[in-house]
């Protein structure tokens, strides 16, 4: 092995988000694998693949001229769970010569490995207000670093999954060459100024009464990820509450400043967002209105057999700002 790190460890176990558990497992392969006996002493297996007789017949087996075998076990929580009973056993006794990996969202073992050969991570999501220190870690783990507002424009244009977000990192680094700061034109350049396909811009059109925007982006969103709707209406309103928020902090004498913290932390995407002409767009009795429509067509997608795209598609032009549905009027 290239490493002692995990000379004593026989079994590990990584759970969580997909991304940093996909991650570290791939760093893992590369302490642990001979990369000169890779095709004779790696075997990975999926949910589609998997074979517990194959396993358990693996782990017994002697590597061929490197110190272990190594056996991935991809996705581990989507096999059937008495098949990963008898799994778990079969794993608990594996042997100093072999080492076995196991990956899944909500992956677990049981019964587990002896705790000496043991060795345990989950990966916890990064949240939107964590996403900052985030994305400045990835640029920094290239060479590079980057403005807030290049971070904020990566957010807000790229949305909030780390793999898609660490690709997007990826092009705009190769794009800015020898340059050490990531600027806003840099990330525009690769990214684009304006993108239509997340969450968080629908919120932003359907807070500017932008219809036609908004309905290319939910038709853009329902094309890609299926059975999203309770999470769409979930982020709007959320979205829609956090601009009551900021009403309400203003009439009660709160600077701007401060105010707009309970929507973003960054002057760059307030300003990008028009962030004043949507807080303008919503009033208190609008406001009311809209979250009532919300809570309604959640029951309904939940509780009803309907057409959801159907329903999603009619709820738009009802939770525009008024004075926008009197101009489509």
């Amino acid at each position: 092995m290239k490493s002692d790190e995990f000379s004593n460890v026989r079994v590990v176990l990584f759970s969580g988000e997909e991304f940093q558990r996909s991650e570290r497992l791939a760093e893992v392969l590369g302490i642990v694998l001979d990369e000169g006996t890779l095709d004779f002493n790696l075997d990975v297996f999926t949910p589609e693949t998997f074979s517990l007789d194959t396993v358990a017949e693996l782990i017994v087996t002697f590597p061929m001229m490197a110190e272990r075998r190594v056996i991935v076990i991809r996705n581990f929580d989507k096999i059937h769970p008495d098949t990963r009973k008898k799994a778990g056993k079969v794993i608990a006794d594996t042997p100093e010569s072999t080492f076995v990996a196991i990956e899944g969202e909500k992956a677990s073992l049981v019964p587990k490995p002896p705790t000496k050969y043991f060795k345990a991570e989950i990966f916890k999501p990064v949240y939107e207000n964590r996403l900052p220190t985030w994305i400045q870690g990835r640029f920094s783990k290239r060479g590079k670093k980057a403005t807030s507002g290049a971070v904020a424009l990566l957010i807000n244009n790229a949305g909030t999954v780390l793999r898609e977000l660490d690709s997007e990192i990826e092009k705009v680094t190769i794009a800015a060459h020898e340059k050490e700061l990531i600027t806003e034109q840099d990330v525009s350049m690769v990214v684009g100024e304006f993108r239509h396909d997340t969450v968080w811009n629908l919120c932003n059109a359907v807070g500017l009464g932008d219809f036609d925007s908004a309905a290319g982006i939910l038709t853009s969103l329902m094309e890609s990820e299926k059975n999203r709707e309770t999470f769409y209406i979930a982020t709007l309103a959320a979205h829609i509450m956090k601009i009551a928020e900021y009403n309400n902090l203003i009439k009660k004498g709160v600077s701007r400043r401060e105010a707009m913290k309970v929507v973003t932390n960054s002057e760059f995407l307030w300003k990008l967002n028009r962030m004043d002409a949507q807080a303008r767009n919503f009033g208190q009795q609008e406001i009311r209105r809209i979250l009532s429509l919300f809570a309604r067509t959640d029951s309904m997608l939940k509780r009803y057999s309907v057409d959801k795209r159907l329903v999603m598609e009619l709820l738009i032009p009802l939770i525009l700002p008024e004075q926008k549905r009197a101009r489509r009027a």
